[in-house]
């Protein structure tokens, strides 16, 4: 199986990946469809508490990988690729 380098240069390269900006206190609510890799800054992944509040997950920087359905909040200028979900699931790869 191909590593996560090789996946990740095979979008950038075919224009699957897309940068996203976020000044801070912006927030992402990540989706099923998208996985989000922190390339700088700094963010909160949060979690929606049964009272309505927030609960702080994890602080998250540069090489992080956000897949599941949390929110991540922007604690200083944050930039993130987004691509598509598939190539890091359990399923295997489809050729070509």
């Amino acid at each position: 199986m191909e590593s996560r380098i090789a996946l990740l240069l095979w979008y950038q390269l075919t224009g699957r990946l897309q940068e996203v900006d976020l000044a801070a206190g912006d927030r992402v609510q990540p989706d099923a469809r998208h996985v989000y890799v922190v390339t700088r800054g700094t963010a909160q992944l949060l979690r929606h508490g049964p009272g309505g509040h927030d609960i702080l997950m994890r602080i998250v920087g540069p090489g992080a990988i956000v897949r599941d359905s949390a929110i991540l909040v922007a604690q200083t200028r944050l930039e993130l690729l987004a691509m598509p979900r598939w190539p890091f699931s359990k399923r295997v790869l489809p050729d070509g």
